[in-house]
């Protein structure tokens, strides 16, 4: 994904790798949610160095996955139910955005690749961590098709914020309905209609709702 916010180079890479490898250790949760850690913990996770990974921290603060707390350090943000309800919200505009664009815009190849996604979903419905693989790369190629960087960098915190709730629930939810409502909006995609396309993205959402309304009402 584009970085519209760190400088070119050599640190810019860097950066972005760090981003990377922190953003997946959140997600997954080898960072803890609701752990303190410092910097030179997340230096000695990475093994990169002090500038790249003060300025991943710091956009991963922006997206509220750390937050910093004063004379302690870093807190690894705790997943809440009422946050992943305004993330979802916040996603629904967006991911019908992608949608649109994405069927009206993707090349033949990409169309392609879209439809074989959408097989390799269908049998991934008792397998959640390979669902999550296919969902990102989902993710990463309706991002292409639609061809606006802008939506897709204020999606991304967006996804990984949902990655890392269903990775806090995996063992409570079944991811069924909204594996079938993606898979079903990858085909429209595919297909060029971008009118069911959007409402499968509205079905989608709306899966991930019921499901965050069954989890466990004290986080």
């Amino acid at each position: 994904m584009t970085d519209l916010h760190l400088n070119g180079g050599a640190d810019a890479s860097l950066a972005q790798r760090a981003y990377a490898l922190l953003e997946e250790k959140l997600v997954t949760l080898e960072l803890v949610p609701g752990a303190l850690v410092s910097e030179g913990d997340l230096i000695e996770m990475t093994g990169i160095g002090r500038t790249p990974v003060r300025e991943a921290i710091q956009r991963l603060a922006q997206q509220d996955l750390f937050q910093v707390i004063p004379r302690k350090g870093l807190m690894v943000t705790p997943v809440s139910r009422a946050d992943m309800l305004d993330v979802l919200e916040t996603r629904k505009p967006l991911d019908r955005l992608v949608a649109c664009r994405a069927a009206l815009n993707a090349r033949d190849e990409q169309r392609s690749g879209l439809a074989a996604i959408a097989r390799q979903m269908a049998f991934s419905h008792d397998r959640f961590e390979a669902f999550l693989r296919q969902e990102l790369e989902l993710d990463n190629l309706l991002d292409e098709c639609a061809g606006n960087p802008f939506i897709a960098a204020a999606l991304w915190p967006l996804r990984s914020h949902c990655r890392r709730f269903w990775y806090v629930y995996r063992n409570q939810v079944q991811l069924s309905d909204a594996i079938t409502a993606r898979a079903q909006m990858a085909r429209l995609v595919a297909r060029r209609d971008f009118n069911g396309a959007q409402k499968a993205s509205d079905a989608n959402i709306a899966a991930l709702e019921r499901l965050v309304n069954m989890t466990d009402r004290t986080t």
